[in-house]
């Protein structure tokens, strides 16, 4: 699930499924799932939960990504990942674990580098939810995107 005002780099890749690396004496999917995927099984039933649950709230995607997020070029993303609203994701990177909203992450799996605003801001951000206003408000408040301060003011002002 991809939210809105996205920004998606080129060979973007999401990696569906895993396999067992621990006391299994062998990786290959015929020694752990009955769903025949590569066409036989030695088991009876599963053995390994191979794919991740739903990370949605309607229980149908496994990843989410959420609004705002910028992932760059070469980044691959493990199922069962969340990727916050407002997230940086940085070149190259191999997502394993959900990232926060507004965080930037990159590395091999990627880790947290910074935060792109204070957490006041970023409260401020999440509970505005600008990405789900109507064009119309967003265009009108384009011109305050530059800076947060501008836009909580704005905001602010728009209140009283």
């Amino acid at each position: 699930k991809i939210g809105r005002y996205c920004s998606i780099g080129q060979n973007v890749n999401c990696i569906f499924g895993k396999h067992p690396t621990k006391d299994f004496v062998s990786t290959h999917p015929a020694f752990f799932s009955t769903d025949h995927s590569i066409g036989f099984s030695y088991v009876e039933q599963t053995r390994f939960v191979e794919h991740a649950e739903c990370r949605d709230e309607e229980k149908i995607y496994s990843i989410v990504i959420g609004n705002d997020v910028w992932i760059a070029d070469n980044v691959s993303i493990m199922e069962g990942v969340v990727i916050g609203d407002g997230a940086v994701i940085a070149a190259n990177a191999l997502v394993t674990k959900d990232v926060p909203p507004y965080a930037i992450v990159g590395g091999v799996p990627a880790k947290i580098i910074k935060k792109r605003f204070s957490e006041q801001e970023i409260q401020f951000l999440l509970s505005l939810k600008w990405w789900d206003k109507p064009e119309g408000w967003v265009k009108e408040h384009a011109p305050y995107f530059d800076r947060i301060d501008k836009l909580q003011l704005k905001v602010e002002n728009d209140q009283i």
